[in-house]
């Protein structure tokens, strides 16, 4: 009797342990939902929502953001700019727990063409769509996953396709 009681202990605790990341991963899930969502509209309204106010932001080039005000405003200067009327379409997400509180997300996202630095096309300063790498560090605070840290990497298809971990 004593072995079957720890047996149903072990298998709650495991289905418990289940249902709560489900349920994390769906809420980090919305959450990356969202920014992608305001990477679409350009406005930014939203990044309250789903930010700590003390994130860093590494973008595609290598800005480094510090603070929620300036990773707003650095945000809303490139997408009002060269990533204007830009489609954004998230590909992929894989969410990794470290801790209860804690988050690694890595998202693929595909991203439209665009025209540095201004949004106009030069002639020469085409971008052409690619994807992106995303790795976002999620804390969970008062009950909600919050972006602490993201860094942005730009995909070459070219170096993709030779990657010698994959041979």
């Amino acid at each position: 009797m004593k072995n079957l009681k720890v047996l149903c202990t072990g298998v709650l605790l495991v289905m418990s342990i289940f249902c709560y990341s489900q349920n994390d991963e769906k809420a980090i899930q919305a959450q990356v939902s969202q920014m992608v969502s305001d990477w679409n509209t350009h406005e930014f309204k939203n990044m309250d929502s789903y930010m700590t106010e003390d994130v860093e932001w590494i973008n595609i080039v290598g800005m480094w953001w510090k603070g929620r005000d300036e990773v707003k405003a650095a945000h809303k200067g490139n997408f009002g700019a060269f990533f204007k009327g830009v489609p954004f379409t998230q590909k992929s997400l894989k969410t990794r727990f470290l801790t209860k509180d804690v988050a690694v997300a890595t998202l693929v996202s595909s991203v439209g063409e665009f025209f540095p630095p201004d949004g106009i096309d030069h002639g020469n300063n085409r971008m052409p769509a690619s994807d992106d790498i995303l790795t976002l560090v999620f804390v969970k605070k008062n009950g909600k996953w919050l972006i602490s840290s993201g860094q942005n990497t730009v995909v070459d298809a070219r170096a993709a396709g030779n990657n010698p971990a994959k041979r």
